[in-house]
């Protein structure tokens, strides 16, 4: 594909994508946030990207899982009757995650513009949607926004590991704005949970267990059939496996351990539980030597 082509190719899916953004907030888009137009496509180090193998499989996992937002939203919107809820994750949260996914879809066809990402997207969509169901979420609202809290903190401490590895300069831009997203929505998040929970008071036990049960699933489900098809989008020819999938986990944990936010995430994923300042303060380093030993072991 020519660079004329794929210039035009991209304009096109921007344009489309951005149509989709703007009806989806009905109303123009907020001015401070950043657009695809804020992303200088033409500075990518393409060299320097396609030689980093590890840092491919980890964003086109990412653009598939962020593509998929409507599924969960259509989801969270029929949890959660509060207007208020609804009317954020409809107009805001959806439409930004939309614009995460789209953003990373085209850094993956500037710098490797033979792929075919649509058609393993429509594959990836069959078999992740089977996930994204209403029996998936807490029978609790307050939990479900709990679940939400460990999600965005994730996603938050993924794209500031990714933006600290990373020695592209134009993804390094962009994870760091798409991190910036994620912690903003991390807020939201923890905030309804608040609010909910004045209303639920749920102990510290029953939250703590909803964290890590979240904390699990996103480990155990996202992670792999993202992997998947992006192995299966550069290897068509050839069959995915557990042993593929663990050796590739095991590669980008191995890069990801000395960049890692440890001591951010674990703040963000502890203040729901509504522990004491200085216990936390205090226990962060303990807390943080083991977090190091058990999440890249």
């Amino acid at each position: 594909m020519t660079q004329l082509n794929l210039h035009s190719k991209l304009q096109k899916t921007e344009t489309d994508t951005s149509i989709v953004v703007d009806s989806l907030r009905g109303k123009r888009r907020n001015a401070s946030h950043w657009t695809l137009a804020d992303i200088e496509w033409n500075h990518i180090d393409h060299a320097l990207a396609r030689n980093n193998h590890l840092t491919y499989f980890a964003v086109a996992a990412a653009s598939f899982v962020e593509t998929a937002a409507d599924l969960y939203t259509a989801n969270l919107v029929k949890h959660f009757p509060d207007a208020r809820v609804q009317q954020w994750l409809q107009n805001h949260w959806q439409p930004e995650e939309l614009q995460h996914g789209l953003a990373l879809r085209t850094y993956l066809a500037t710098v490797w513009p033979e792929l075919s990402w649509e058609d393993h997207y429509r594959r990836f969509l069959e078999e992740y949607s089977q996930l994204c169901i209403m029996e998936e979420l807490e029978s609790s609202r307050a939990l479900e926004m709990v679940a939400r809290c460990v999600v965005e903190t994730g996603t938050s401490s993924f794209y500031a590991t990714i933006q600290h590895c990373n020695d592209e300069p134009v993804l390094k831009y962009l994870a760091g704005l798409i991190r910036q997203d994620e912690v903003s929505h991390y807020n939201h998040f923890r905030h309804f949970f608040e609010e909910y929970q004045k209303e639920e008071r749920i102990g510290r036990v029953g939250v703590a267990r909803s964290l890590y049960k979240r904390l699990t699933k996103v480990e155990s489900e996202d992670a792999y059939i993202g992997i998947k098809y992006a192995w299966l989008m550069r290897h068509p020819d050839e069959p995915f496996s557990r042993e593929i999938f663990e050796r590739i986990n095991r590669d980008v944990r191995n890069v990801m351990a000395g960049h890692y936010p440890y001591r951010s995430a674990l703040r963000m994923f502890l203040q729901p539980i509504g522990l004491n300042r200085n216990l936390v303060k205090y226990s962060l380093p303990l807390l943080e030597h083991a977090t190091r030993r058990m999440m890249f072991k």
